[in-house]
């Protein structure tokens, strides 16, 4: 909800510039100061959720989190820029000179730009979206300190439900489907985008980004636009918890 007030205050003050300076308005030379520094001041507020979402929400090594950069890196400039213009305005009636309202402009442009990508990374990444399918469950993420612990009980999950589990830098998804408990990479090999937060229907996991299907036990594509398999990991079930082993690592092939 907070991006809309710097966005506001920010274009605000570029119109009451341009409208102050055909008129020769003071009035209006101030409202755009002041709409300025109201801007700047939203734009770090907003910045806060921004951030707390590009490292804790956004999936690594995705498309989304190139955008993520981007968008935040542009949203830096335009706060550089408009900090720019206030102190070298140094007073609210001061008139704006053709600099302030060149780089005013420029920076709305910039400003254009991160917002189609901030709407991207809403509308196609859904990030921040809670989009859950019917009997889903609550979303469920934990974080392991080792191999050897539990990640999960049997009873935490019901049929078609799944839960995200950190192992290091390994993110696995932990499922149930008709046949068992499975676990597979949490990286759709399309975009990147998360299959802990898709949806498990049967034992085949849907991408939420762009619907690539995987299925869970051979992580074969059956769906595309993802031409690649994820990566699958064994399961083991001892006194009702659930166990997930580490990926062998590849053997050399014989010459």
């Amino acid at each position: 909800m907070l991006i809309v007030l710097p966005l506001g205050l920010f274009i605000g003050s570029w119109i009451f510039d341009l409208v102050g300076k055909l008129s020769n308005n003071e009035l209006l030379w101030a409202a755009s100061y002041y709409c300025a520094i109201g801007g700047i001041v939203g734009g770090f507020l907003a910045a806060v959720p921004g951030v707390i979402d590009l490292f804790s929400v956004v999936p690594p090594r995705s498309s989304g989190k190139k955008r993520g950069l981007l968008h935040g890196g542009l949203n830096v400039l335009v706060l550089i820029g408009f900090i720019i213009v206030v102190v070298r305005r140094y007073s609210a009636i001061a008139e704006p000179g053709t600099f302030e309202l060149g780089l005013m402009t420029a920076c709305l442009v910039v400003l254009g730009i991160s917002g189609w990508l901030g709407g991207t990374l809403s509308y196609r990444n859904q990030i921040g979206v809670d989009h859950r399918y019917a009997n889903a469950g609550q979303w469920k993420e934990r974080e392991l300190e080792s191999w050897e612990r539990p990640a999960c009980n049997q009873s935490e999950l019901s049929e078609g439900q799944m839960m995200l589990v950190r192992v290091g830098d390994e993110r696995i998804v932990i499922g149930r489907c008709p046949e068992g408990m499975v676990a597979f990479s949490d990286h759709c090999t399309h975009k990147g985008g998360s299959l802990a937060d898709g949806a498990l229907v049967g034992c085949t996991v849907q991408c939420p980004w762009h619907g690539s299907q995987f299925d869970t036990h051979s992580g074969r594509v059956v769906a595309g636009p993802a031409k690649t398999k994820i990566d699958i990991y064994e399961t083991e079930t001892r006194a009702g918890e659930v166990y997930v082993r580490p990926k062998k690592p590849a053997q050399p092939q014989a010459a």
